[in-house]
């Protein structure tokens, strides 16, 4: 990616503020209502689900808020695209029911500023898909419509009811957040990717300021890493460690209260089979022996595998332990949900053929049919 002159940093964070004014709990300009009658909060007590994914993630997030209605009745949220709105209305129509509640277009929210596109300027500045679903996906927890929020990456698949415990123990713990831990990976600190929240004074503050940090990295490419600046790689932008920085920051501060979620209800993730020294760092970071038994039948509510990335993974682990309530195989459902998502880019909706034709191809390294 091209280097930015620093002056263009300074415009990409000025938009953001005036973005986050102007867009903080005003209601949604681009989003979908599936759910009929009384009001969410109403419903669900202020609890729910938010999913995040875009382009071939869209129709896994549906697979997954698939499986959650298996065992939880909470209701869920998708931020995504235009084009991911679009994407579910089309499977929505194919299957006959849709399990998010609410889909909201988060390039809206992102992308305006005195009612005029900014995709165009972000465009100008360099700013890399990557980047924009990064900051859309940040923005995202500081905009969910619930009190009490569990944020999961598209591909965080729900395997248990236990995740309906999660909020229960949350709220006796009285914490602003419940977190996942990073084992292999402890620069990072937590992985973003599932995560339970308040909608407090303290998350406002730490996710309005993460996402300045990363649209910062975005312009600049430069993180601090033991007092020190260093550069991500080309095009990608690392959120983690930038959140791990606000966390220990405002937490030593005493401005923001977190806790590491218990091992049962963590995330099963690779690193727990991808090899032997894996698995064996992965339970020592829980202070527990490598058991077999206990890797081929973990306690985890999700598995957060990504199944374009690990595929073999779904089939050959998930698929052994992973409770769906009678729908099938984890891949099984990936896979009919992914084909009539791949089947829409005839029609006005669309993946981008070389990204469909990408995630097909990756798929194919561990689940059949595609």
């Amino acid at each position: 990616m091209a280097r930015l002159p620093a002056v263009w940093g300074v415009v990409v964070l000025a938009v953001i503020v005036v973005v986050l004014t102007i867009t903080r709990w005003r209601p949604y300009e681009q989003a979908v209502h599936y759910s009929q009658g009384p009001s969410l909060h109403s419903t669900f007590g202020g609890r729910g689900v938010v999913f995040v994914g875009e382009g071939c993630y869209v129709p896994v997030a549906f697979a997954s808020a698939t499986m959650l209605r298996q065992h939880v009745n909470l209701s869920t949220t998708l931020f995504t695209t235009a084009q991911g709105i679009a994407m579910i209305g089309a499977l929505v129509a194919h299957f006959g029911s849709s399990p998010f509640d609410l889909v909201i277009d988060a390039s809206s929210l992102l992308f305006r500023h005195d009612g005029q596109p900014w995709a165009r300027r972000a465009g100008a500045l360099g700013m890399t898909d990557t980047c924009a679903f990064r900051l859309q996906k940040i923005l995202s927890i500081g905009r969910s419509p619930y009190e009490h929020t569990l944020f999961i990456d598209a591909d965080a698949f729900p395997c248990s009811a236990k995740l309906a415990d999660l909020f229960e123990m949350h709220d006796r713990l009285g914490l602003d957040m419940l977190l996942m831990q990073e084992p292999i990976r402890p620069e990072n600190g937590y992985n973003s990717g599932y995560m339970s929240v308040k909608r407090t004074a303290a998350v406002q503050k730490l996710t309005n300021t993460w996402l300045m940090r990363v649209a910062e990295a975005c312009a600049t490419e430069d993180r601090v890493v033991a007092g020190k600046v260093v550069k991500d790689k080309a095009g990608h932008v690392v959120d983690q460690p930038r959140l791990f920085e606000l966390l220990k920051s405002m937490s030593e501060s005493g401005e923001l209260r977190f806790a590491t979620m218990p091992y049962e209800y963590q995330a099963c993730r690779p690193e727990m089979w991808r090899s032997e020294e894996e698995a064996v760092q992965y339970m020592k970071a829980y202070g527990l022996p490598l058991n077999r038994s206990r890797l081929d039948h973990p306690p985890c509510p999700v598995a957060h595998i990504n199944p374009f990335k690990n595929p073999w993974l779904i089939t050959g682990k998930v698929d052994r332990f992973c409770n769906t309530s009678g729908l099938g195989t984890v891949s099984s459902i990936l896979k009919r949900i992914l084909l009539a998502g791949f089947a829409q880019n005839g029609t006005g909706v669309r993946i981008p053929d070389a990204k469909a034709q990408w995630c097909r191809d990756h798929l194919r390294r561990g689940i059949r049919g595609f």
